[in-house]
């Protein structure tokens, strides 16, 4: 059938019509997603992927690690924007020398995760973790979410991470802003739930021997849970000793630290999207120990400085 030249003009305005509405639906459906590039102290870039919540000051936020030989991308592809639709703040994170949150090395090719050194790990402690927490902080005074109500999900090598910074949070000060410690405004003790999946208890120059110290039995507020494949041939037990170390001697009786353990042969990032059921534990978990929190958002700065 021949058409008509109006017949022409109409169907192409339609697909015309048609394209502009899917992009403006696709873009609408993104809006909420940033990518910024963070400073470090050491002059380092730190590249995030940030889901926001804007305007809403009790958002509970996460931050996700990744593996050694990994970067954001494992959560951007789908999880990430899967628990900012369950009420989260969250931050996908490339680590140094991982992903995008590379320097040029002395031969001019980009730094990559072969050329991470011991000194390496205890910098993304001190430097990165540091600039996600500024940038975190940031966004709290912009009251976009609760610094207050802050998780960790780390699998493998970055759990060692998480830990060690967990500690170094929980040891800052308040600032000497009111005649009690009780009404001081705090600088940290910010950390609340870590998610540890197949974690790992040293790497070369860095072992959460620290941390451990601090958290066992339950000596910080802060909620746990552990994830391991039954059948990992490289953890070893690692994980169990892990849980046994922070949950204490009567595991049953603490309410803040959990294990679960899942089928197969299956080692950290493998473990989701599989239809094991790590994804819904992490959300149940995280729904009673971070959205559920009763901590109001209070401005952050120092009394001295506001």
């Amino acid at each position: 059938m021949k058409l008509l030249p109006a017949q022409v003009i109409t169907r192409t305005g339609l697909l015309l019509m048609f394209l502009l509405v899917s992009s403006s639906a696709l873009q609408a459906q993104d809006e909420h997603i940033e990518t910024h590039t963070l400073t470090t102290k050491d002059r380092w870039p730190i590249h995030i992927t940030y889901y926001k919540h804007a305007g809403n000051r009790d958002t509970p936020v996460v931050i996700l690690l990744h593996d050694q030989r990994g970067d954001r991308r494992v959560w951007t592809a789908g999880f990430a924007n899967q628990l900012w639709t369950k009420g989260y703040a969250v931050i996908a994170a490339d680590l140094r020398k991982h992903g995008e949150s590379k320097l040029d090395n002395d031969s001019g090719n980009p730094s990559d995760v072969g050329d991470v050194k011991p000194d390496d790990y205890k910098k993304m402690v001190a430097y990165d973790m540091d600039a996600i927490k500024d940038f975190i902080f940031s966004e709290h005074q912009e009251q976009n979410l609760n610094m207050r109500k802050t998780g960790i999900i780390a699998p493998e090598f970055s759990s060692i991470i998480a830990l060690n910074f967990a500690m170094v949070d929980w040891q800052q000060k308040p600032y000497d802003d009111a005649p009690t410690p009780q009404m001081r405004t705090p600088r940290g003790q910010d950390i609340r739930a870590m998610v540890l999946i197949s974690p790992m208890n040293s790497v070369r120059g860095l072992t959460t021997v620290a941390p451990l110290r601090l958290m066992r039995n339950g000596g910080l507020p802060i909620a746990f849970l552990f994830c391991v494949g039954a059948e990992d041939t490289l953890d070893k037990g690692e994980t169990q000793r892990l849980y046994n170390q922070i949950a204490g001697r009567n595991p049953a009786d603490n309410d803040r630290v959990f294990y679960e353990s899942y089928p197969y042969n299956l080692r950290g990032m493998a473990l989701f999207g599989k239809g094991l059921k790590i994804e819904p534990h992490i959300e149940i978990f995280l729904e009673k120990n971070l959205l559920e929190l009763d901590d109001e958002w209070v401005d952050r700065r120092s009394r001295l400085q506001r």
